[in-house]
């Protein structure tokens, strides 16, 4: 696989950019570029393990589905981001859906790569390890979230994570839908549309039919709580 990906995952992935430039390319020269169309599923629950991903460019939604066949979205993966670790460790079935939102490039390490790098070098297990490591302690952090910060705030630094998968030309255009932003965030579809609202009335966005536009990043973050620099 050509170093040309090794660029924006080091700018995205932090567990990429600390390995080793051998580990680097190591990982690279086993690895596939997959293209996935907007729809388009990457795998499905139950599906049997086949590797791991990143994604390059794009955006993926992590979703399950309950027996009455009600969808709930779970988080969206941004430019980076890895998943599939957790079958990587229990070789258990997929936990969950993965569908690009809009066209993506990932890459794929397969069952048989990620064989021949453990092979190569054991402590491999422990650098997967570490992907899976991080995963557990954004769960706990969206926990704490949803246990001590207000539901406006937490809305405002959702929308802020969105603005980084959808920047264009210096515009802030967010394809996602109320219910979706309240399944991410365990909010009802009434109480996103009222916070929505008031940061319309305040100038901070403007919304259209499933997508919402960020006029003012600088109010965002206020509204988030966070600084501005």
């Amino acid at each position: 696989m050509s170093d040309h990906f090794a660029i924006p995952l080091r700018q995205h992935s932090h567990w990429f950019a600390a390995l080793s430039a051998s580990q680097q390319q190591q990982l690279l020269a086993q690895a596939r570029l997959v293209q996935l169309e907007a729809d388009q599923r990457l795998f499905s629950r139950g599906d049997e393990f086949d590797g791991i991903y990143v994604l390059l460019s794009g955006a993926l939604l992590i979703a399950g589905v309950h027996q009455s066949g009600r969808e709930a979205l779970l988080t969206i993966v941004e430019a980076g981001d890895w998943i599939g670790e957790i079958a990587l460790f229990d070789r258990k079935a997929r936990t969950h859906d993965a569908t690009a939102s809009v066209p993506c490039q990932v890459l794929q390490l397969n069952s048989a790569a990620l064989q021949q790098l453990v092979l190569q070098d054991p402590l491999w297990w422990q650098r997967f390890g570490q992907l899976l490591t991080e995963k557990v302690r954004l769960v706990f952090q969206a926990l704490e979230d949803i246990s001590l910060l207000p539901a406006s705030v937490r809305l405002a630094r959702r929308l802020l994570m969105l603005c980084r998968l959808h920047q264009q030309d210096e515009r802030y255009l967010i394809p996602v839908q109320q219910e979706q932003l309240g399944q991410l965030l365990s909010l009802s579809r009434q109480t996103i549309n009222q916070l929505l609202q008031q940061l319309v009335a305040t100038g901070v966005i403007r919304t259209s039919y499933a997508q919402i536009e960020v006029l003012d990043l600088k109010l965002l973050k206020q509204a988030a709580e966070l600084p501005n620099h």
